[in-house]
């Protein structure tokens, strides 16, 4: 054994070390969250270019974009109307202070060509950017994910044309470092949106000026709530809220194609020619599907037969390496057996307004990462982070019986488990879950 255990340890190195060319292309599935809606979007990134595909939200699609970052641009594009239209990531000229320096220089105007006899209108908008690391890291899908904070304020001057009302952003994420995929970091949004019936002013142009602060980076959103206040916090402030999560994260070849302009696509000077109608029948969709989601869960409530047992299932407590919304429905479908009914509540009022017996409430305190040779080669074959591991798995589960309050039965889970790290969780709650319904039937 002496004599081979040499030769194992250089393969081992070489297959480490050797991984195929297609290790820095990703395939990333996320779901963003908007007033009570949710729509999923498909994020691809080879070397230095990604692909967003945006799903539907109230009815309304969005252009696919490309983000060519080797080139400095951006494609957005509509395969209904095969239309496309080039963003240059520098279109307008702007300033950039940095409030950090400790000497701070005058910014001087970019100044523009004119021609002329033409009369040049317009104002500052100004943009205080600021950023800032928490110091806080964790594994997500095999990558460090840093946890950083970020504020935008836009102010525009009186004479402004692009906006006049101000506005802040405020982003609370979780972000990772996509190896050679670099984008500058934009601090101003692209387009300022405004009403339709509203004719652009072509003689009028703002010039942006930008102070930021702050020390950290951004890069790519795992985790992400974004929150935009209108009206510079005053009585008529309007807030929005979105949240960003990432489904799924894999690594895989994928097709050059996907990352430049379409063959046979005509190209559109005018951004708003990608923008479809508002399709209203679409966003009456949208919610009539949602409304018939909640009726499935809601009615439950008078479905309960008199010998059968109904059981609410809360959220499974864990860090981020695992989903515990998937871990929560992966245990409705198990312990729904027999004469057991079981359901997804989000806390015990309203268990108890869904008429439960038991009420199921379990937390995996560690997820340990195992070293095992076998997992490790085929992570490296598969290139997937979270390929076949084995996990040291432990927690705690507890039936609580919501008549009175008290314990209906303890499960201790201590033990490895082989799969992804979501499924060898879920085969530890699983095992514990079977073990603890046993004594309620």
């Amino acid at each position: 054994m002496k004599k081979y255990l040499p030769g194992f340890i250089a393969l081992l190195i070489i297959c480490c070390s050797v991984t195929p060319a297609y290790t820095q292309e990703y395939k990333i599935r996320q779901s963003t969250g908007m007033m009570g809606m949710k729509s999923e979007s498909t994020v691809y990134v080879k070397g230095m270019r990604k692909r967003t595909e945006p799903g539907t939200m109230m009815g309304m699609s969005q252009p696919i974009t490309i983000e060519q970052c080797d080139l400095q641009r951006t494609i957005k594009i509509n395969d209904k109307k095969k239309l496309y239209y080039i963003d240059s990531f520098y279109k307008q000229p702007e300033e950039i202070i940095d409030e950090d320096e400790p000497v701070k220089k005058a910014a001087v105007p970019v100044k523009e060509k004119t021609v002329p006899g033409e009369t040049k209108k317009g104002g500052v908008i100004t943009i205080y950017y600021s950023i800032r690391d928490t110091g806080e890291r964790k594994k997500m899908y095999g990558l460090t994910a840093r946890h950083v904070w970020t504020t935008q304020k836009m102010k525009a001057s009186p004479d402004a044309c692009m906006m006049k009302d101000s506005f802040m952003i405020k982003t609370d994420g979780w972000y990772i470092d996509l190896p050679k995929f670099n984008c500058p970091v934009r601090y101003r949004p692209q387009q300022v949106q405004r009403d339709p019936k509203e004719k652009p002013k072509l003689d009028c142009k703002d010039r942006f000026v930008t102070r930021r602060k702050g020390k950290g980076k951004l890069g790519f959103p795992l985790i992400e709530t974004t929150t935009i206040i209108m009206g510079d916090q005053a009585a008529q402030t309007t807030e929005m809220k979105t949240d960003l999560e990432t489904l799924d994260f894999s690594m895989e070849k994928l097709d050059s194609m996907l990352f430049e302009i379409p063959p046979g696509y005509t190209e559109t000077k005018n951004e708003e020619d990608l923008q479809d109608k508002f399709d209203m029948s679409g966003m009456l969709g949208d919610v009539m599907n949602k409304a018939k989601r909640d009726m499935k869960t809601k009615p439950a409530a008078e479905k309960q037969t008199a010998n059968g047992i109904r059981l609410g299932i809360l959220p499974p407590k864990a860090d981020e390496q695992v989903q515990a919304a998937d871990l929560q429905q992966q245990l409705v479908n198990t312990l729904t057996t027999g004469n057991i009914e079981a359901i997804a509540v989000s806390s015990e009022e309203e268990a108890r307004t869904m008429k439960c017996d038991y009420l199921l409430n379990s937390e995996l305190s560690k997820i340990k990462s195992g070293s095992k040779v076998g997992g490790l080669l085929k992570a490296i074959k598969n290139t997937d982070p979270n390929a076949l591991s084995s996990f040291s798995i432990e927690g705690s589960m507890e039936l609580t019986k919501l008549s009175d309050g008290t314990s209906a039965g303890k499960q201790k889970i201590d033990g490895k488990y082989e799969g992804k790290v979501n499924d060898a969780a879920g085969k530890a709650l699983e095992g514990g879950g079977m073990k603890l319904i046993d004594k309620i039937q």
